[in-house]
């Protein structure tokens, strides 16, 4: 362990050794995943259970990293949200000490800023607690990222720190619980191949951190569903991704090789919007193709851009727009213009902007997923996208021991919601644009002849149809 001297205040100036790190002691699992970035490395893969102090074991190992090599450390959980709560705010299981102050004990910290969740140590690392929906790459960058619960964050926010990492020579380390087969598992699946990763894989009977047949015995008791169990406890990554909305539905395009990078005509496009006023915004740009079915060819998301700024990136793709929908807040005028997003999309296409129809949740959840079940297709270019539509899930309640009937808010939120507000116009356009069904005639029997058994049967039937 890496050994320092802090200077701990007061009129003498007492100097003290503070050991990091601080009352830690790894386990042996926890101890290989330390000692490769000890040795220097600067890759790592490490997937373990629930419960399994992946978050306690990376954040004890930036401090050291810290104080090896002054720059700036981040440790990014899925949202913003998710981290203060589970890490700012969260306490040791095992001693009951707040897990910063576990970490980052007193005499290596020169100050602590509880909005931003930043904490500035002695020697002039900082060590920063963020989302990856809220990631904004500003600056030199960090020299060592953390992406906790990776399997759940947002795959962008990788994409734009790893290219700094690679230039400024930093580390990453992504540690999770598996979450089916998605941006995690295809990460696990490439490390696997690389030896200078480090790459791990810790079932609860592997680590036995706690007691693997209790616990299991336990969760079955309260109800958790088995794949959930599996997925959490056994780190299987063939459990399907559990209480996911769409996930199924896009697995099933996938195998029929519907998320493909197919050609596609720049004309007759349309685009469906989710605005987000202090949060991110989500566009969908598709569009009708020959056979009458849905051709998605494109997907953006930004956080805290002005309209503006979509506005460019929207004129920026080059295509040939036919109508930008909207969602039915975008009615709302805003303090910052004092006109509301539509008269501001007005304003730049004319005659170009709807309103999208506003169904309730579950039955906009409905229209998403019977258009999932059309003969669609989706472009490889709207990677995040897809990873978003997969990874949007239902909020697990505790109380009931069931997936509740409203989706979790998180990174996947808001792009979820604008394809769902793609499938409200399609679906609404398809019930309208539908041909009237002709009413089958009447049966009607001779004067000569009584109805047949079966003749009075399809009259029934045809009765309680119509009624209908």
């Amino acid at each position: 362990m890496v050994a320092i001297l802090a200077n701990l205040g007061g009129a003498t100036a007492l100097r003290a050794e503070v050991r990091i790190p601080n009352a830690f002691a790894p386990l042996p699992f926890q101890r290989r995943y330390m000692a490769y970035f000890d040795r220097g490395g600067k890759r790592a893969v490490w997937v373990v259970h629930r419960r399994g102090g992946k978050d306690l074991t990376a954040i004890h190992q930036t401090v050291k990293e810290m104080h090896r090599r002054r720059g700036a450390y981040w440790h990014v959980y899925p949202t913003f949200a998710q981290a203060r709560k589970a890490i700012w705010e969260g306490f040791r299981a095992d001693t009951g000490e707040r897990t910063i102050d576990n970490c980052f004990p007193a005499g290596i910290v020169k100050s602590r800023n509880e909005t931003e969740m930043k904490i500035e140590l002695n020697n002039g690392s900082i060590w920063r607690l963020m989302g990856s929906d809220k990631i904004e790459v500003v600056g030199a960058g960090p020299v060592g990222v953390v992406f906790s619960e990776y399997a759940l964050s947002k795959p962008r926010a990788d994409e734009l720190i790893s290219p700094m990492l690679m230039q400024n020579g930093g580390w990453a380390s992504y540690i999770t619980t598996p979450r089916g087969r998605n941006h995690a598992w295809k990460l696990y699946q490439a490390a696997k191949e690389d030896p200078s990763w480090f790459c791990e894989l810790q079932t609860l009977y592997d680590t036995k951190a706690y007691d693997p047949d209790a616990t299991l015995a336990a969760e079955r008791a309260r109800g958790r569903p088995e794949a959930l169990i599996r997925q959490e406890y056994c780190c299987d990554w063939t459990a399907a991704n559990v209480g996911s909305v769409y996930g199924d539905l896009v697995e099933a395009l996938e195998r029929k090789g519907s998320v493909a990078d197919y050609g596609a005509p720049s004309d007759g496009v349309y685009t469906s919007w989710d605005l987000g006023h202090t949060d991110s915004t989500a566009i969908w740009f598709w569009r009708i193709n020959e056979h009458r079915s849905v051709d998605v060819i494109d997907h953006y998301e930004a956080h805290g851009k002005p309209m503006s700024h979509y506005f460019d990136v929207v004129e920026a793709k080059g295509y040939g727009y036919v109508k930008h929908w909207l969602p039915h807040d975008a009615r709302a005028k805003t303090l910052q213009t004092g006109a509301s997003i539509v008269e501001q999309t007005l304003t730049r296409w004319p005659g170009k902007v709807g309103i999208a129809p506003q169904p309730s949740l579950a039955d906009g959840l409905q229209a998403a997923r019977w258009l999932l079940q059309q003969p669609m297709r989706i472009h490889t270019r709207c990677g995040e996208g897809i990873e978003a539509l997969r990874q949007y899930h239902y909020e697990w309640d505790e109380d009931t021991k069931a997936f509740g009937l409203k989706p979790e808010h998180d990174w996947s939120s808001h792009t979820a919601d604008a394809f769902r507000y793609l499938a409200c116009v399609v679906r609404y356009s398809e019930a309208v644009t539908r041909p009237a069904q002709p009413k089958p005639a009447p049966i009607i029997p001779p004067a000569d002849r009584a109805f047949s058994l079966e003749q009075l049967y399809e009259a029934r039937g045809r009765k309680g149809r119509e009624r209908v």
